[in-house]
């Protein structure tokens, strides 16, 4: 601990500072310890501590490849519809004044332009099999990177959309030639087919493409209406900021100063791997910072439960359109950072709850995490004035930072500014750097017991501010608490529990089982009979992108399974038959490759 933090806990006395706790030892071998409530804290108040999630290897499969790569088409030149460059300098300048004259902390890291893609934009292939495939680019010059919108999506039975940044080394396959080994993890495809989730809504933006230049392949299924596409592309989000990328750039600037790099404080390393970066879309793209919580009062079972601010996203657009960016932060104290490229990504999610009062929106994220991430713990109890506080965040969307000051008395000093006012707030005083646009939504902890207490709607602070002004404002998790208690009681689950063994299977017959859900702390079991001489298939139908559910059928408990579906699409399948003559029960396994929860649908039929 350095002697600044040392000094600032001798400051306030009479208080509980440090003491061993409640450990927490979850399904996956860690016992994660947590502190005590500080003195005063009555044990009515709600709370959570923080966790550790689970591990899980980053690469257990092939990579699906694109069609074009799955049947060895070499696409040679690809037409494209490029826009002009932007005045980046400008746009740059434009954020510096929004920054100057505002006082909550969202950051623009890129802008909406409208594009329109044709048909007759793009080139079209005849494949074996009456198959046809189209394939076009989208560029918008000098951006670093784009996210495009697809809208009156409606794909055929069998087609594929496959969405990718080319790789500039090889332009005609895109990033993975045939024959090559197709175990990388860090590739990264978008894929869409009719029961896509995406698909089905009918439009969807899709995630960051980094560079200045997206492809598109869509693979038309047998009879489908000719040099016609079932899409249109409309609009695209031209990123041009990227604090590492643009360094060079003295408009650029990356965080101040007297931001403290997150990994050279060694105390927050856990909690620290539960606070994203978010991107999302309104007219532009949009950076706030947010955090994973824990649920309340139970062994933690890692639904991702995000919190942010209310003033960043409060609609199902905004959620709809999120992208997180995880472990965006050095590896070392004082290391290379890394670029938003480089840092593992979720896509999408579902809003829950959301409240200007407090400021607060809390998501529950689709799209699949990455492992080794941590739930944040949290409590309803509003601390004492004067409590040591740390903040996690990505000030003017950089890498990880830490903040630290203490809860401030003076809370009306946040209703001078334009829409604070009437609003339940905490306020942070800072003794140790400060927030920027990009912090907005990220949480204020005790610094004891590492809970939040709030998440950030604003204020004068900066780096180099005058003593008076440096201070933030939180939106109350004592009040948003009151609103979002039921959902941290818990993740949710099917009709179907609790089948989390084999003993435990629920007995199926042919049909379609809806909008069931499999977690990484409790996979599902069925028990199905079949006659002699019958054959059984099981299907399921999920989103991979959301996490990537298999399948296995077993004849009894505690044998090797019959059969095994693993693949990486939307679909997987096992089809078995019984030999006999005489009906037996067989059992079905379903389960996470990797990610914490998903959707899926199961259909049995029999043959």
């Amino acid at each position: 601990m350095n002697s600044f933090i040392r000094g600032l806990r001798q400051r306030q006395r009479g208080r509980l500072l440090w003491g061993i706790g409640l450990a927490v030892v979850l399904g996956f071998g860690t016992a994660v310890w947590a502190l005590p409530p500080a003195a005063g804290e009555t044990a009515a108040a709600a709370e959570a501590f923080t966790v550790k999630g689970p591990s899980y290897e980053k690469a257990l499969k092939p990579v699906r490849p694109t069609p074009s790569e799955r049947t060895g088409l070499d696409l040679g030149l690809v037409p494209e519809v490029r826009l002009k460059a932007l005045d980046t300098d400008a746009l740059l300048r434009e954020d510096l004044k929004s920054e100057r004259e505002g006082f909550t902390k969202v950051l623009r890291f890129g802008l909406g332009r409208d594009v329109q893609v044709a048909a007759v934009d793009g080139n079209w292939y005849d494949l074996p099999e009456g198959k046809r495939l189209w394939v076009a680019e989208v560029a918008s010059t000098d951006a670093l990177g784009l996210r495009l919108h697809f809208k009156d999506v409606r794909l055929p039975a069998g087609a594929e959309l496959a969405v990718y940044a080319p790789a500039a080394s090889d332009p005609g396959r895109g990033i993975v030639k045939i024959g090559s080994p197709r175990f990388d993890p860090d590739r990264y495809v978008e894929f869409y087919e009719s029961a896509s989730p995406a698909a089905k809504r009918g439009e969807f933006w899709t995630g960051t493409l980094f560079g200045d230049k997206a492809r598109i392949e869509y693979l038309a299924p047998a009879g489908a209406a000719a040099d016609a596409l079932p899409f249109a592309v409309d609009r695209l989000q031209h990123v041009y900021r990227d604090p590492v990328a643009l360094q060079a750039k003295s408009l650029a600037k990356a965080a101040g100063a007297c931001e403290n790099d997150v990994t050279c404080f060694p105390e927050v390393a856990d909690v620290s791997r539960a606070v994203s970066g978010v991107g999302f879309i309104g007219s532009n793209s949009l950076f706030c910072t947010g955090q994973l919580l824990n649920i309340n009062g139970k062994a933690a079972d890692f639904t991702p439960y995000w919190l942010t601010a209310n003033h960043c996203m409060s609609d199902q657009v905004d959620a709809g359109s999120a992208e997180f960016f995880w472990l965006y932060q050095t590896a070392s104290c004082g290391g290379a950072p890394p670029t938003l490229s480089s840092v593992p990504r979720s896509q999408g999610a579902t809003l829950l709850s959301t409240n200007p009062l407090s400021d607060y929106t809390l998501l529950l994220i689709e799209g699949a995490l990455p492992p080794d991430l941590v739930w944040a713990g949290w409590t309803s109890k509003e601390p004492a004035n004067n409590t040591d506080a740390v903040a996690i965040h990505h000030p003017s969307g950089d890498f990880k930072r830490v903040s630290f000051g203490f809860k401030g008395a003076a809370v009306a000093e946040c209703f001078r500014f334009p829409g604070f006012g009437g609003r339940k707030l905490v306020r942070t005083d800072w003794t140790n750097a400060v927030t920027e646009p990009g912090s907005s939504g990220s949480g204020i902890f005790r610094q004891d017991t590492q809970q939040l207490y709030g998440q950030l709607l604003g204020g004068p602070s900066a780096c180099g501010a005058a003593p008076e002004d440096l201070f933030d404002c939180y939106g109350s998790f004592a009040t948003t608490y009151t609103k979002v208690k039921n959902f941290l009681k818990g993740g949710p689950d099917d009709k179907s529990e609790q089948n989390d063994t084999c003993v435990k299977a629920r007995v199926i017959k042919a049909g379609t089982l809806g909008s069931r859900i499999v977690k990484v702390t409790d996979e599902d079991w069925y028990k199905i009979q079949v006659k002699g001489g019958q054959t059984l298939t099981v299907d399921l139908s999920f989103a991979n992108a959301n996490g990537d559910v298999d399948v296995q059928f077993f004849g009894a408990c505690n044998q090797e399974p019959v059969a095994t579906s693993d693949g990486t699409t939307d679909n997987e399948s096992v089809t078995v038959q019984n030999v006999s003559s005489r009906p037996v029960f067989g059992y079905i396994r379903v389960f996470l490759a990797n990610d914490t929860r998903n959707n899926y649908d199961l259909s049995a039929s029999f043959q």
